[in-house]
């Protein structure tokens, strides 16, 4: 009997060692090189599970206040692989060494991975400056438009426009012809010569009066009574989705739901300027699908349903024109539908032709 008992603890503790979750990374330590002062970079690490159990990190810490850190909080199953991402502000200049420590299941002992490299002020410098792509006369830019894609009611998403300096005098950006639906801050109020800075533009959706895409452009200037056109301006574009995060699992469970017999739409021109092209709406739900906004994204494209209402089991036919000569350039004709099911609130249907 006590054989047995002895056998029965070795084999749980056999199962016990072979359980084990193991980390793997694809280094533990990189240099981000030269950056510009108050031109955040991120280090990234890429952990792999190899282990045959679950991964769980107990803490993810950064070695000071100047580092956030971002990892899977939820574990990581085996086989599986994620990022560590660590964001350094970049507020100090001069050479800088940081850790992330990491405490897990997998080790009684900590692992840390390190991150190098140097704060600088001067544009001149930095050795990787392609970042900013955008030239404005003696101002370059990180982008060429402001997207606010996906976002719900009552949220204040933000974006961030970098901007560096290369002219030899200091100057206070400005974005002109802003909406009341934007709010635009500068950091800091001038940008010194050679230095960077950041254009802050906050989306407040409680002032966008429609559902679906609002389209405006803004003016990016070195100070007011500057010229506005084409070469200084950046277009900005919001998709306002209805906001489904206080539905209940019993009204997600009776939620409509949309199918579309194509969402790639092929229009056959036949060697004309015009043709015609049908997209069948049905709602597979349990109520009704509401259709709260159809917009064209493009003059070439005209769209017209029966109702805006589809009840659960029906179908309707959406007919859609198309005139080539509207077309313009650059821009892919497409079609852009808003409605109430919580897994296809937007919905996007290209059109192509033969």
């Amino acid at each position: 009997m006590k054989n047995l008992y002895i056998l029965i603890c070795l084999i749980f503790v056999s199962l016990d060692v072979f359980a084990q979750p193991q980390m793997r990374f694809d280094r533990e330590s990189m240099d981000v090189g030269t950056i510009l002062w108050a031109n955040p970079t991120t280090a990234e690490f890429k952990v792999t599970n190899t282990g045959n159990s679950l991964l769980v990190m107990n803490s993810v810490d950064a070695s000071c206040a100047c580092t956030t850190v971002e990892w899977p909080e939820k574990g990581l199953e085996p086989g599986e692989t994620a990022s560590i991402k660590a964001v350094f502000d970049a507020k100090a200049l001069g050479t800088f060494y940081k850790e992330v420590e990491i405490k897990s299941n997998a080790s009684s002992d900590p692992v840390y991975l390190q991150f190098t490299g140097r704060v600088v002020a001067n544009a001149e410098d930095v050795t990787n400056t392609e970042g900013y792509d955008i030239v404005m006369g003696d101002v370059r830019i990180n982008k060429d438009a402001i997207e606010f894609d996906q976002v719900s009611k009552g949220t204040d998403p933000v974006e961030e426009l970098l901007v560096l300096n290369t002219s030899r005098a200091s100057f206070e950006p400005i974005l002109m012809h802003v909406p009341e639906y934007l709010e635009v801050s500068c950091y800091p109020e001038r940008i010194p010569a050679g230095r960077t800075g950041r254009i802050r533009i906050k989306l407040l959706t409680d002032k966008l009066r429609d559902m679906g895409l609002t389209q405006t452009s803004v003016y990016f200037t070195r100070s007011f009574g500057d010229k506005v056109g084409s070469d200084n301006e950046i277009p900005v574009s919001a998709i306002l989705l209805p906001d489904f995060s206080d539905l209940s699992s019993a009204s997600l469970a009776n939620a409509p739901k949309m199918q579309l017999s194509v969402s790639d739409l092929k229009i056959y021109l036949k060697g004309k300027k015009k043709g015609k092209g049908v997209v069948t709406v049905t709602n597979t739900g349990k109520s009704a699908l509401q259709i709260s906004r159809l917009q064209v994204l493009s003059n070439a494209v005209g769209v017209t349903i029966p109702k805006k209402s589809v009840a659960p089991g029906e179908s309707i036919n959406m007919k859609v024109t198309y005139d080539s000569s509207m077309v313009k350039k650059n821009r892919r004709p497409a079609i852009l539908m808003i409605t109430n099911d919580p897994e296809h609130a937007e919905q996007i249907i290209h059109i192509t032709t033969d």
